[in-house]
């Protein structure tokens, strides 16, 4: 196999593994498009080949099973999504792999990842979160003192009268 090739398999192997939505899929499909036609010289015929022989090699038809369960929600965003439109001109391509590979839903996907900001904003309440009961549970153990500090100095005042009682009779 050519060595560009496999390099792009590779990379693409590696990456995937780490994907957990469609539109991630999609969007680093469509920048393998860029590289495919530029390394076929502007031939789409040839780059299309190129995209099925990747698509079907070992190594990615796994995550393509994954994919699969989700076909007609891939179809429909290539036509939807400008940052994907590159993949339209090849979208028979990716279906007809996709429609081959069995479904094989080992992790469930979003069609897009939640924006990094609202991530980390979720991410900052849950911290804060945790601190405000720490805080609480803290303020809750320094009020159970002082309940239980209060009792004992009742308990001992309670004891001192009683032995001043008992020696005034």
């Amino acid at each position: 196999m050519d060595p560009w090739l496999q390099d792009r398999i590779n990379m693409l192997s590696d990456e995937f593994k780490h994907y957990r939505s469609i539109d991630s899929y999609l969007i680093k499909l469509s920048s393998l498009i860029y590289d495919l036609e530029d390394y076929s010289y502007g031939d789409v015929q040839r780059a299309r080949i190129l995209l099925e022989k990747i698509l079907t090699h070992p190594s990615i038809i796994n995550h393509m099973a994954h994919l699969s369960c989700y076909k007609d929600t891939i179809e429909a965003q290539i036509q939807r999504d400008p940052r994907v439109r590159k993949l339209r001109d090849y979208s028979d391509v990716l279906i007809k792999v996709l429609s081959e590979t069995p479904c094989k839903e080992e992790k469930s996907m979003e069609l897009s990842r939640e924006a990094t900001f609202r991530i980390e904003k979720k991410e900052e309440e849950v911290t804060e979160e945790i601190k405000h009961k720490h805080l609480y549970s803290n303020r809750n153990l320094i009020v159970k003192i002082s309940i239980a500090a209060g009792l004992i100095f009742v308990a001992l005042a309670v004891f001192y009268a009683i032995l001043i009682l008992l020696k005034v009779h």
